[in-house]
């Protein structure tokens, strides 16, 4: 027996472009709209969906003519205009809101204009399958149910299921329905559902006439009987889909049993075989899966099977299976997971006119999709398209499968782009010739993917004949659009540079002023342009920039997307590039510091300014801003209008002070985005300054002829205000420069000129000058030692100097009458010449003290200067005289021993009376001296009255190693 694969039999296969755009509309569930024209796109809000009030639970069908536009939809029971009115006499239509396809479409054969709606009755089992015919002509054009072709019924009783598919070779079509073997259309039929029927829906010659033919189509693989027994798919429950695939070979029933498989018997996904040149059923046929299985689809090629099994009570999960049907042996074998336990519920599968297989969830505004149907790597995605505010129920729209075939898989369907050809069951293919309809012929050996480049736009008649490795020989012809692709055309750079007007940190730009430009000369119907944050973006269409877009300050890349509306989203006949916008801050300055230069010695207030050197102030004080130009302006007119432009080359000579000029502040990349601001020329007077008077100093020690000078004492004499900075240098050319200012301590030799310079806080300065003079001190003499005076003019307790004896010296041969001489007791009043002393210099008698330093000053009368030296005093004991006797009779006269000299000139000695015999009378000492008055102090007779008359001896001891002691007597007499 030979292997059965999928497209086995040999025929040749016609496939019209244009029978997909019938299924440009889908309406379904809650007010949910989606358009395929040329894309999907939600169009839940269009206006006449909003007043059809539009809500079914599961089956349902809509149809569009030959360009893609809505012409009516149905849930079973009523039917819609495109304007969202039921039609008239379109209401009580057999079908039923609880089935799982409650309608499918079918267009007319031969007929323009009319519709057949095949309707499935009440779920169950109990509901037939009937049609009704519409003619669009009616009802000014928006069509109408004919009451004469309304609800006739074919099958007294079918499940919720029905197909269609075009018969080959011809524009009849085939529908198929799933019931009770004993069903008539008289009749319902009892037991299990386990029977195939199909009708064939023709075009008969004459004018206006088609019709649905009345019985079914005998099957000869079961004794010519008007169904085909599928006891292996033999169930007690209804729901669940009837597909067929798109090369009309194969039929998938699906049996849920309301998702409880334990309900029912026969639930699962069932295979089987169909002619569709004669509209045989074949096969004994094949379970794919024994669950819950509510939708079922074929990818576009017909070489994949999608299964799903959804809960529809509780909690509703969904599971995803695919089976490829290449090899028929392994069919079972392929079954490869999607997803499980998605929670989306049960719901119907459709293919759409792009290839993608949509999802119906329940309850929910988003399609599921099944992506890359045609792959082995197809994925499931629950949240595909957003459909709100529509709402997804069970059911999606049916329609003949095949106006969706494809005996191959075209990726990139663009203009100048590689095309790829993959053929369905490509590992089953030995050899393949190609002929891709624009002159352009290949032969490929073994199951090759093969490319072809076409140069132009437009519909491409692809003839390929196909070996397989079976031997099998086939012939497949499938038309092909190549889309034009889009060119993103350069933007004119002009428009790309913004200013921002208000300092806001951003300018809004509109991005639509562009699209001309990026269009170019290609049509604005054909082409949608978008504009994306990043080059991904710009790839995949996501993240669209709004119209207005907001730009911040700087340089935001932008990227442009061109893409043909009228192709396919996943063709991407499309092109990206990208341009910088600019947003530059509107430069601006305030407060620019005054332009201020100092008047010359002409004092006429008139300079020259160096505008250009200027500007570094003008861009720090602007915060040195990128891209910016500075022009100087007489008036703020000119620099508004960017008019008389100063030379700024040569200096600007003023002619008043103040006086006003503006800058303008010119961003270089947009003329319009500009500030100016003014700027005051200012000519400063010179400060006033005062010349000091000429100083002379005298010579100090050491006697160099130099002299230390503190230079900031004249401050105040150079600028009485205080208000300027006062400095001083050794010549006018550092005064006039300011550079080598002298120290504030500063030493003159001679006579030195200094000069001044007294600087306002704007720079403005003066300069002055004035002498110093450093006189030379006298020469003066080094006086010899000086001894005291001891005569009788001297008192004992006294040292006495005559100091006026060194004045001769001291004079050194000056004339005496051109200097003064003073003397002092310290250096420091030398100096200073105060507390001078006297000429006759006394000094109290020091006991111990042998010398001292007098300092002398010899002050020149004239110049004030004076020089000082020093010398020696010395100071010597001066001669003591014992008295011989004293008489102690108290008439006041010699009535003590007195000893001159002696307590003033010794500090430590002692005194000793001695009597006749030898006997201590009386003692004293320096520390508590008291003259002897014959009263003794000492022996039997102390304190005892007078001292007899006589001779008294008497030792005076000094007490000092250097000075021999005294021994005498004196003589006591009354």
């Amino acid at each position: 027996m030979k292997k059965l694969f999928l497209l086995t039999l040999t025929f040749f296969l016609s496939f019209q472009i244009n029978a997909q755009v019938e299924a440009s509309w889908w309406i379904f569930g809650n007010g949910a709209g989606l358009e395929f024209t040329p894309n999907p796109q939600v169009r839940s809000t269009a206006p006449f969906l909003l007043a059809s009030g539009y809500n079914q639970e599961e089956g349902v069908a809509s149809i569009s003519d030959d360009a893609g536009n809505l012409l009516f939809f149905t849930n079973g029971s009523d039917v819609w205009n495109r304007n969202g009115s039921i039609m008239p006499n379109g209401t009580g239509l057999l079908g039923n809101a609880s089935s799982t396809q409650a309608a499918i479409i079918v267009k007319a054969p031969e007929t323009p204009g009319v519709y057949f709606i095949f309707t499935v009755g009440t779920a169950n089992g109990a509901g037939p399958l009937a049609y009704s015919r519409v003619e669009m002509a009616l009802n000014g054009g928006l069509g109408d149910v004919v009451s004469g072709v309304k609800n006739v019924i074919l099958l007294q009783s079918c499940a919720e299921k029905v197909s269609a598919t075009i018969k080959t070779g011809s524009n009849n079509a085939y529908v198929m329905t799933f019931a009770e073997r004993n069903a008539t259309a008289t009749s319902t039929g009892t037991g299990n559902h386990d029977s195939l029927f199909a009708w064939e829906v023709r075009g008969i010659p004459g004018a206006g006439i088609s019709f649905v033919a009345a019985t079914p189509i005998p099957q000869t693989a079961n004794g010519n009987l008007p169904y085909y027994t599928t006891s292996l798919a033999s169930a007690t429950s209804v729901n669940g889909m009837l597909r067929t695939s798109p090369d009309g070979t194969k039929i998938a029933i699906a049996n849920n049993n309301f998702g409880t498989p334990s309900v029912a018997s026969g639930s699962g996904c069932y295979l089987y075989e169909f002619n569709p040149g004669n509209g045989q059923f074949a096969g004994a046929g094949l379970q794919l899966d024994a669950g819950a299985v509510y939708g079922v689809e074929f990818s576009k090629t017909s070489q994949y099977l999608y299964c799903e099994t959804g809960s529809r009570f509780g909690t509703v999960t969904r599971d995803v299976f695919q089976f490829d049907l290449c090899d028929t042996n392994n069919i079972i074998a392929s079954k490869n997971t999607l997803i499980t336990g998605a929670p989306d519920g049960r719901g119907t599968l459709q293919l759409g006119p792009d290839g993608i297989i949509y999802a119906a969830r329940a309850d929910s505004n988003y399609l599921g999709a099944i992506l890359n149907a045609d792959r082995a790597t197809a994925t499931y995605v629950s949240d595909y398209i957003d459909l709100s505010p529509g709402i997804c129920r069970e059911g999606l729209p049916v329609f003949i499968q095949s106006n969706f075939q494809s005996s191959f898989v075209a990726n990139d369907q663009c203009q100048g782009d590689i095309t790829e050809f993959e053929l369905a069951c490509l590992p089953q293919v030995a050899a393949s010739m190609w002929d891709f309809g624009d002159g352009n012929t290949l032969s490929v050996t073994g199951p090759g993917v093969v490319q072809n480049t076409y140069a132009t736009a437009g519909t491409y008649t692809v003839r390929v004949n196909v070996t397989d490795v079976s031997g099998d020989i086939r012939d497949f012809v499938q038309d092909i659009v190549i889309y034009e692709n889009g060119i993103v055309d350069p933007i004119d750079t002009t428009l790309l540079d913004y200013c921002d007007d208000d300092n806001s940190g951003s300018e809004i730009i509109d991005l639509t002023q562009f699209t001309a430009d990026v269009l170019g000369t290609q049509d604005a119907a054909t082409f949608n342009i978008s504009y994306h944050p990043t080059q991904t973006d710009a790839e995949m269409d996501t993240n669209p920039l709004p119209d207005n877009y907001d730009v911040s300050v700087g340089t935001v890349q932008v990227w442009v997307r061109i893409a043909n509306s009228t192709s396919p989203i996943d063709d991407g006949c499309s092109a990206v590039a990208s341009f910088d916008l600019t947003v530059s801050t509107t430069p601006s300055v305030s407060n620019i510091p005054d332009f201020e230069l100092c008047d010359d010695s002409s004092e006429d207030g008139i300079e020259d300014f160096d505008l250009a050197g200027y500007l570094s102030v003008i861009e720090n004080t602007a915060g040195n801003p990128v891209d910016v130009t500075y022009t100087y302006h007489p008036t703020q007119m000119d620099a508004d209008m960017n008019t008389a432009v100063i030379d700024t080359t040569v200096p600007f000579t003023n002619t008043i002070s103040p006086q006003i000029v503006y800058v303008r502040l010119q961003n270089i990349n947009d003329v319009d985005c500009f500030g100016t601001a003014p700027i005051n020329l200012s000519v400063q007077a010179l400060p006033s300054i005062s010349t000091p008077s000429d100083i002379e100093v005298c010579d100090d020690a050491p006697l160099d002829g130099s002299s230390d000078f503190i230079l900031s004492d004249q401050d105040n004499n150079v600028d009485p205000t205080g208000l300027n900075t006062v400095t001083y240098y050794n010549s006018l050319n550092d005064a006039d420069s300011g550079n080598n200012p002298l120290p504030n301590t500063y030493n003159v030799t001679g006579s030195e000129e200094i000069f001044v310079r007294s600087e306002t806080p704007d720079g403005c300065y003066n300069t002055t000058s004035f002498n110093i003079t450093v006189q030379a001190a006298p020469a003066i003499g080094n006086a010899p030692d000086l001894t005291n005076i001891c005569d009788d003019s001297v008192d004992l307790n006294q040292n006495l100097f005559e100091l006026s004896v060194q004045d001769d010296i001291i004079l050194n041969g000056n004339n005496p009458a051109d200097f003064t001489i003073s003397y002092y007791t310290t250096d420091a009043d030398a100096q200073a010449g105060i507390n001078a002393l006297p000429t006759s210099y006394v000094v109290p008698f020091q006991a111990g003290t042998t010398s001292d330093l007098l300092f002398a000053r010899l002050e020149d009368n004239v110049t004030g200067c004076f020089n000082t030296s020093q010398f020696t005093i010395i100071f010597e004991r001066c001669e003591i005289i014992f008295p011989e006797g004293f008489s102690p009779n108290n008439d006041g006269i010699n009535d003590t021993f007195s000893i001159p000299g002696l307590a003033e000139q010794y500090n430590n000695f002692t005194l000793q009376i001695f009597n006749r015999n030898g006997s201590v009378v009386y003692e004293t000492a320096a520390s508590n001296y008291v003259e002897f008055a014959g009263i003794p102090n000492k022996g039997v007779l102390s304190g005892d009255g007078l001292l007899p008359t006589g001779v008294y001896f008497y030792v005076i001891k000094y007490n000092d190693a250097d000075i021999e002691d005294t021994a005498s007597w004196v003589y006591i007499n009354y």
